[in-house]
């Protein structure tokens, strides 16, 4: 279900607000530029404006949203430099980990990596698409056993994913990049840093070519209606 069950004492109200809007922008349901009221979220969610307005600034530190002053807030609309960039600091962030995942990963760790492979590969085989390609990406960052590495790539990847989920996306992308995660982890589990390190090289390079051919898509259509909000259920109101 996609709403919380009424106020509860943890997560706080302003961290159930930031959950709920973040996942309202990473699953495409506002438009890019699309302006964000405080007002009109505090309603929807039947709370006070004050953990809405902390929950935007909040997302606005992890660039997902733009806050202008005297004109409101904003969905993050990203240009294809910006994609570029990302992109760049994704694949330095990626080649660190599974460099260091080579050194670090116990055998238990890197079976489980193996396990989330074959369910992507029933997945695939079935024509359900691929699972979220964050989930793989996030479990070999994991292996590097880096804490501050694990967070600045998520940060990365919230980006991306909104960049993304703002445009549209290319048949057919699934099953390659289940191929090129096979290939990233058999070069895991033969603990090949060298391998490891072209397997990723390769794989973001395809994903940068597909990411910034839907965003150029976007981008094409930036001058068209915005798209609506989707519906969400309220929160609880605030005491």
């Amino acid at each position: 279900m996609d709403r919380l069950s009424g106020v509860t004492a943890w997560p706080s109200i302003t961290e159930q607000v930031y959950r709920r809007v973040r996942d309202l922008l990473l699953e495409g349901g506002y438009g890019p530029g699309e302006r964000l009221s405080e007002v009109t979220l505090a309603e929807r969610l039947e709370v006070s404006r004050g953990p809405v307005r902390e929950a935007l600034e909040r997302l606005a530190q992890e660039g997902l949203v733009v806050r202008v002053p005297r004109r409101g807030t904003y969905v993050r609309h990203y240009a294809r430099s910006e994609v570029r960039e990302l992109m760049e600091l994704r694949r330095v962030l990626e080649t660190a980990a599974a460099r260091l995942a080579t050194e670090r990963a116990g055998d238990e760790a890197l079976e489980r990596m193996r396990a989330l492979q074959q369910a992507a590969d029933v997945m695939v085989g079935s024509g359900s698409g691929y699972p979220p390609d964050k989930d793989f990406h996030q479990a070999v960052v994991r292996l590097a056993g880096n804490g501050a590495l694990e967070r600045s790539a998520g940060l990365v990847y919230d980006q991306l994913r909104l960049a993304r989920s703002l445009s549209a996306q290319r048949n057919g992308r699934a099953r390659e990049a289940w191929r090129e995660h096979a290939a990233i982890l058999r070069a895991l589990l033969a603990r090949d840093e060298a391998a490891v390190e072209a397997a990723v090289a390769a794989h973001l390079a395809a994903a940068e070519e597909a990411i910034l051919a839907s965003v150029g898509d976007a981008d094409a259509d930036d001058d068209g209606p915005k798209r609506g909000t989707t519906p969400v259920e309220p929160i609880g109101r605030s005491r």
